[in-house]
């Protein structure tokens, strides 16, 4: 299966403990989706070219989705099928 990367905006809050939460997902279009709750933060690979991303696992419409962060370029993105 192969999948595209799509960079997305996301709305953010900084925690005081140092963690960072993705708030809202701001699509290519410009449609917005709240991000209801993360339940996952953890090192993964992701199935497109990408320099060691942080995979976030959120819930958005009640469903769960993967959201790539890149620290070294300080950019977000997700994977679409292609």
């Amino acid at each position: 299966m192969e999948y595209k990367k799509v960079c997305v905006e996301i709305l953010a809050r900084f925690l005081s403990d140092g963690g960072l939460r993705p708030v809202e997902l701001l699509w290519t279009d410009g449609e917005r989706y709240p991000i209801e709750r993360t339940k996952f933060i953890e090192h993964a690979p992701a199935n497109v070219e990408s320099i060691l991303p942080v995979r976030y696992t959120v819930v958005v419409g009640g469903k769960e989705r993967y959201l790539y962060f890149e620290p070294e370029k300080m950019r977000w993105f997700v994977e679409v099928r292609l």
